[in-house]
């Protein structure tokens, strides 16, 4: 048979999640949303390694809590072992340990956060403020500011009580709360960005997405999870 003739199976995918539970599972819809399909068995073939007990992120990034970045590479290692041919990992502060990971592993890791930078610079190109909601840990790494403005950006960040507001309302929608006055509360924090010029917004952490914040403000709304799963697909499919 030549090479014309050849039929190339899709990358098996890796997957570190856990970092939160509920919103790997989102991720892993994603992923079934956003593969082409004729018959179930055209979807991918994902490893997943969801382990909530990785040490809390934001508290090992404040140096609050244990490092995590042993038990991400582990976690990564475990994944190359068992037949993954390439990672991404569901956590937007976790890609603060994006260099440990890569030196653990000896497939292609996939980045969130490259990933979304990629998507702002080509889907809304005439964007240059970009407001970011994220987590304390990945707020005081600058994890995200920094990739904004190594890229022309300007990023919109947070005050100190509306960051407090949203630790509050991830921790609620870490125990399950999706409900009515979650929502109003994430749509609230992303009126307040609009409201000092953001022109697009990065809902950066995971869990953001998971009460669907979406208004009629005419703002892009960034999630990196969808993000991920999109460039996961066409990784595994190419």
């Amino acid at each position: 048979m030549g090479i014309r003739g050849l039929v190339m199976s899709p990358k098996t995918v890796g997957v570190i999640g856990g970092l939160g539970s509920r919103a790997t599972v989102a991720f892993l819809n994603s992923v079934l949303e956003h593969t082409p399909i004729k018959s179930n068995r055209d979807h991918l073939h994902m490893i997943v390694d969801c382990n909530p007990k990785v040490p809390d992120i934001n508290a090992a990034i404040l140096g609050t809590g244990p490092i995590a970045a042993a038990a991400l590479a582990a976690s990564g290692r475990r994944l190359e072992i068992a037949g993954a041919n390439f990672i991404v990992m569901v956590c937007n502060a976790a890609h603060v340990y994006e260099g440990e990971l890569r030196q653990a592993v000896s497939v292609p890791f996939i980045s969130m956060v490259e990933e979304t930078m990629r998507t702002i610079r080509s889907d809304f190109p005439q964007c240059r403020r970009v407001g970011l909601l994220a987590t304390d840990g990945c707020f005081r790494s600058n994890l995200y500011q920094d990739r904004l403005a190594s890229r022309d950006l300007i990023p919109i960040v947070q005050t100190a009580k509306e960051l407090e507001r949203l630790m509050l309302a991830l921790g609620r929608i870490n125990t399950g709360d999706l409900g009515h006055a979650i929502r109003s509360e994430i749509l609230g924090l992303i009126a307040a960005l609009i409201a000092r010029g953001a022109e697009s917004i990065i809902l950066g952490c995971s869990e953001i997405a998971l009460v669907e914040p979406y208004s009629d403000s005419g703002i892009p709304l960034i999630d990196p999870g969808l993000v991920l799963a999109k460039a996961t697909v066409r990784s595994a499919l190419s």
